[in-house]
Parts: C-alpha cells; structure tokens; sequence
C-alpha cells in the first residue's frame, strides 16, 4: 500500500479542538455562588443550617397579666417611663413623649407614683404639680408632669424639670423691708 493516505486527522489538527472544549468548559464554572443560592455546607449538620437563617425578634409587650402598664429602663427626672414611650421632644427641662396607649392605662401607672398635693384634671387626663417621685431621694427634683389625650390611644405625657429653691432664702424680716423699700419707691 504505499501512496495510500490516511484519512484520520493529525495529532496536530486535535490539540486546538481540545483546548478550545476546555476553555469553554472551565469558563463556566467558577468558585462563586450564584446570587439567589443558598450557600450550604456539604460537612455541616442539617440542624446547624436552619439555625444559620434570619429569626424574628423577640416581641417585648408593653403589658403585664393584668393589663397594667410595665416600667421601662428609661428615666427621666427620676421618673422611671412605662414601656413603649417615645421621645418626642426634649427641650433642656422640659420633655416631651408619646405613647400608644389609652390615657387611663396610662394616669394609672403615673398616679400612685407621684406625691403632691395639686391634681389638676383637664378632660379625661391629670396635671400633677410641683410634684416628686414616691420613693425617690431626701430632696428629689419637682416636676409638672401632665398626660394628655392626643387621640385615641395616644397619650402625651409631658415632664418639665422645675428649678429647686434658693440655698440661701431670706428670713421674713429681710423680705418685708425689701418689700416696704419697694412701696416707698412707688410713691
């Protein structure tokens, strides 16, 4: 047989055809999750990958069993604030919030910390003035605390810091020449 030519292709012709299949092939993996796969460990317990997705938080309630309303961390001039109430404006001593909750669940927590001898009622809330705290120190900062209805089931309660009085007041002689010296000067 000689002349007779083979007709299969030369290493030569294959070794282009074959780089080429792998290129393509290694082009279209890559190291990378897909952006909506869920990554999951092939090693890991299926009881460690459900523990890996988001929880909700916890629901804190503003309640206890009797439907009272609970205190929260927050003070404010010695007043520990229910849960659940918002800042809504802080004024240097005077302070602002806002609860989502009916006025009397709230004059019910408020009242029977608050000693004073002047409850103002305006519609269906209370102003409290020159108040102090039940239980707070010797000489505990006076406050006007007022919780007012805003709309149904939203309450503002309102606690403005009142100055203490003067370290050094002036005996009643003192203040009755001041006042006759005043009178003289009047006429």
């Amino acid at each position: 047989m000689t002349g007779a030519t083979t007709l299969g292709q030369s290493p030569g012709h294959r070794s282009p055809l074959l780089i080429l299949a792998l290129w393509v092939t290694l082009a279209g993996c890559t190291s990378e999750p897909e952006r909506g796969a869920r990554a999951v460990r092939v090693d890991a317990p299926a009881h460690e990958t459900s523990a890996e997705t988001p929880k909700h938080a916890p629901v804190v309630s503003n309640y206890g069993p009797q439907g009272k309303l609970l205190p929260s961390d927050d003070y404010i001039a010695g007043i520990r604030l229910p849960r659940g109430a918002k800042l809504s404006r802080d004024e240097g001593l005077h302070h602002v919030y806002r609860i989502q909750a009916p006025i009397d669940k709230v004059l019910a927590y408020f009242g029977p910390m608050m000693v004073t001898g002047s409850v103002e009622r305006r519609g269906k809330g209370a102003v409290y003035k020159r108040a102090s705290v039940r239980g707070a120190e010797v000489n505990p900062t006076k406050v006007d605390v007022s919780i007012l209805e805003v709309g149904y089931s939203l309450t503002r309660i309102s606690v403005t810091e009142l100055p203490p009085p003067p370290r050094h007041a002036p005996s009643a002689d003192r203040t009755k020449a001041a006042a006759q010296q005043s009178f003289r000067t009047l006429d």
